[in-house]
């Protein structure tokens, strides 16, 4: 695969005309709940449960306050912590609205961590009772199974806390000082009913004034929410000042090293275990507690090799070209491969208490940053000579220190903000390298605060973060969580089966939905006596980390190539790093050595080399957002041979995710390939399809032929996190998915299918597209899986030229997430690409004419606007 776009542009992507835009059509219903209906059944039994394990939570926390302002203890919120007992798939707000329960957390098994905002908990009580008599109005009670109050701290423990402080929780002691990440929840108990639909045969001007009315009510709320924020967050303070604890404030801002979203807010603290055990099992809004992550990284064991003498020159890059900003341990500004590539007046060191303007990379042999930096400008290595023109800018933000290790003062959410403010909001960039993760495996109730600042960032910004999957170490200092490559071996577990067993899984922030996060993935494999590698050329290295990802999300979602380990035969094996099995890379000179070598190996460095594919596609389409940059990279991927002939694909995606990207297929076609791609900023709201029509040209598909065409279709979106809920439909404000017509499908037979006024038919001859993954988990041909849990959804196949249908068609869908306004929406990107594989039938200017005779609906509104 080359890094180089080859020639120039003679087949430019085409635009994918949009010809539809109109409400869809939704499935939604289903039966009641087992469990709930067995609760209606025994109206008298189920509320003499719920009562008597209310009045238990009551009790309990009428002793334990008073007992606290007894011992004269900072004092907390009067409401009552709860867990909740629902259905999983219930809708949760019937607990603000009917019980007076604030919902704190929702957790993946029905748990909901709620706060009662009434000490006596009067208004659950009597919904409890009313349900015994049949009481109208009551029946919702029937939805809630369980309550578990402050008599249950083991549930606190079990649900809140991270997998390392709950194994050490019973080991902290009153006088020692722990620092931690907390999350706060910040909705309180305000509720905004759905908005009002237009009834039928009702005007617009009425219509118009129920709307206005529904948005004075959200505008209220969302002023209520923000000024609990506020409150909560000094709350907070005073509570950790109470017990003598401290913020740990990196940006002196007024939110005092608060980092926010919607619902919530996450803080570092520093403060006793007296106070942390109090926070813990007392605090009603907590939603979790995390140690700090740590940073996980690979000491590669260099051998001995020749030093390589580059003669080249390297020319700054022209005007207007893209930058990337590399977030690491800082560059070796004046190397001589990458000085003239530097903008050294935006270089910034984001440490507390260093210099801002020390942003050396001091890591030893050979530095982290500058390694990075060198990937981005040279993903197959530098030239030994001859001239280099950067395609690129590097930006240098350092928050690594001299030892490659994020410092606990630093609190991730709040470096990224600071970052992302400076470069994309002050300079314009597009393009953030971030080859920094935590040591230990993600969390797979809720999103990490530190993903869940990428994809705030990523929906503020008009950004792309390029996220290291994370490395698995040789052998592990924080077992059973995260095991390392040896501790796999001697338990049993052979490469590369250990890479997909739940202590390999990707740290954060790898899990963000939004970020590319890049897995790494051998360059070549090597035998020599006694001695070989991890898995061969083009197979996942044996130390980077793999999917699935928060929700069954897909991760990573690409590869690139970061080395491998070999290993002897010894028992155990002796694990080393020659230089046939890592890249070329830039290194830092500042201890000595050689301006390049191969002498390291890591996701840190496969991630960069992507970020060089962004380069040249934001050199293409300089005006056009960073959404369409990551769909083109993910859809222009492909499996290597080895993964479509293996057994298990399922293992094979959550090793590599979509394969490898390719410069070329990002950037450009063929006579045999063509792309067709959106423009521009795409909104789509709830309950919203938009249809996009390919017209395949009857020579394409004649009956006789059977040429193989692969399709491959790549939808990329972002729409606003917030971190208290336990799915991606509830995460995300605005979710999207798509659909595809079926083979031999019209395109009146299409719309009739997903839009709400439609017709459906199932007319003969029309037979399900076979893709690869599909919108279910169990239909496509890798189960366990599905591609709308992300927010770049991927699929593709390979059919027979004569099965093409006359109209091609994909529907970009909306749906409703969390934020309720009827103007709500995602953004989106979209990317179609079709390809004669074998090079045997060239569709390209086929295709490119049979669009052009459509009129894009951008086009039509445009026309009656200018009337």
């Amino acid at each position: 695969m080359a890094q180089t776009p080859s020639g120039t542009n003679t087949f430019p992507h085409l635009s994918l005309p949009l010809v539809v835009r109109d409400r869809a059509w939704l499935s939604g219903g289903g039966r009641t709940p087992d469990q709930e209906q067995h609760n209606k059944d025994n109206r008298r039994e189920h509320s003499v449960r719920l009562k008597g394990q209310a009045d238990a939570a009551i009790a309990t926390w009428a002793r334990q306050r008073l007992e606290r302002e007894q011992a004269e203890l900072p004092p907390i919120p009067a409401n009552i912590p709860l867990f909740i007992k629902v259905d999983p798939d219930s809708d949760l707000e019937f607990l603000r609205h009917f019980f007076k329960l604030e919902i704190v957390s929702e957790q993946d098994d029905g748990f909901v961590v709620v706060a009662s905002e009434e000490i006596d908990m009067a208004t659950f009580l009597d919904m409890v009772g009313g349900f015994a008599e049949d009481r109208r109005g009551a029946t919702t009670t029937a939805k809630i199974y369980d309550v578990f109050g402050p008599d249950n701290p083991q549930l606190r423990i079990d649900r809140l806390l991270s997998d390392t402080l709950r194994e050490k929780w019973h080991g902290i002691t009153d006088a020692e000082i722990y620092t931690v990440d907390v999350g706060i929840e910040c909705l309180g108990s305000t509720y905004v009913p759905l908005p009002p639909e237009q009834r039928e045969n009702e005007d617009d001007a009425n219509f118009d004034d129920r709307i206005t009315a529904w948005r004075a009510l959200a505008h209220q709320a969302q002023a209520a929410w923000d000024d609990l924020m506020e409150e909560r967050e000094g709350e907070l303070i005073s509570f950790v000042h109470g017990y003598r604890g401290e913020i740990l404030d990196i940006l002196h801002d007024a939110h005092l090293g608060v980092a926010t979203l919607p619902d919530s807010f996450t803080v570092r603290i520093r403060m006793s275990g007296l106070g942390l055990r109090d926070l813990v099992f007392n605090y009603p809004y907590l939603f979790e507690v995390n140690e700090p992550d740590e940073v996980g990284g690979i000491v590669a064991r260099p051998e001995e090799q020749d030093q390589l003498q580059h003669q080249l020159e390297v020319q700054q890059p022209d005007l207007g070209s893209p930058a990337v900003c590399v977030i690491d341990s800082g560059i070796q500004e004046q190397h001589p491969l990458l000085a003239a590539t530097i903008d050294a007046p935006s270089s910034m060191c984001f440490i507390p208490g260093v210099n801002p303007s020390d942003v050396a990379d001091y890591v030893p042999s050979g530095g982290h940053g500058t390694r990075v930096a060198g990937a981005v400008l040279y993903p197959r290595g530098a030239p030994l000579n001859g001239t280099f023109t950067s395609p690129c800018w590097i930006q240098n933000a350092r928050v690594l220190d001299n030892n490659n290790l994020l410092i606990t003062t630093l609190y991730p959410p709040l470096y990224l903000r600071a970052i992302v403010s400076k470069y994309a909001g002050e300079h314009g960039t597009k393009l953030f390298n971030h080859s920094i993760a935590a040591y230990r495996p993600c969390r797979l109730r809720q999103m990490s605060a530190w993903a869940a600042s990428i994809d705030w960032l990523s929906w503020e910004y008009d950004i792309l973060f390029f996220q290291s999957a994370g490395n698995l170490p040789d052998q592990s200092r924080a077992t059973p969580f995260r095991l390392g490559i040896l501790d796999h071996l001697l338990a049993g577990h052979d490469y590369p089966e250990y890479l997909v067993r739940d202590s390999s899984r990707i740290p954060s922030p790898s899990e963000s939905l939004q970020a590319l996060t890049i897995g790494s993935i051998n360059h070549q494999g090597f035998t020599s006596g006694n001695l070989s590698s991890f898995g061969g050329t083009d197979e996942a290295s044996s130390f980077s980390t793999t999917g699935l990802g928060v929700w069954g999300s897909i991760k990573p979602d690409v590869v690139e190539y970061g080395g491998g380990k070999v290993r002897d035969t010894s028992i155990p094996p002796s694990l080393t790093t020659p230089s046939q099995v890592c890249t070329d890379l830039v290194r830092s000179t500042m201890y000595g050595g050689p301006l390049s070598a191969k002498d390291e190996v890591g996701t840190s460095f496969a991630a960069p080399k992507v970020a060089s594919i962004a380069v040249a596609v934001q050199r293409l389409l300089p005006n056009e957002p960073s959404l369409l940059y990551r769909g083109m990279i993910v859809n222009s991927a492909r499996w290597p041979e080895w993964a479509e002939s293996a057994p298990n694909k399922l293992n094979v995606l959550r090793q590599i995710g979509f394969g490898i990207p390719d410069i070329d297929r990002a950037t450009s076609n063929t006579p045999f390939r063509v792309t067709l791609i959106t423009n521009g900023e795409n909104h789509i709201k709830a309950r919203e399809a938009q249809i996009y029509q390919i017209p395949v040209p009857h020579e394409l598909r004649q009956p006789g032929d059977d040429f193989q065409i692969r399709i491959d279709v790549t939808l990329s979106y972002v729409a606003k996190p917030r971190r208290t809920r336990r799915n991606v439909r509830q995460y995300l404000s605005t979710w999207a998915d798509w659909k595809s017509s079926k083979l031999g499908e019209s395109v009146e037979s299409f719309q009739g299918r997903v839009l709400k006024d439609g017709v459906s038919t199932n007319a003969i001859g029309e037979s399900v597209i076979p893709w690869t993954i599909r919108e279910n988990d169990g239909w496509g041909e890798i189960e366990g899986v599905k591609r709308s849990t992300g927010t770049v959804q991927k699929d593709w196949v390979v059919i027979s030229s004569h099965s093409l249908p006359v109209d091609f068609c994909i529907a970009v869908v909306g749906h409703a997430g969390w934020d309720k306004d009827p103007e709500a929406y995602a953004k989106y990107a979209l990317v179609v690409t079709f390809e004669a594989i074998n090079q045997d039938l060239e569709i390209y200017e086929r295709i490119a004419a049979s669009v052009n005779t459509l009129v894009p609906i951008q086009e039509i509104e445009s026309e009656v606007q200018n009337g």
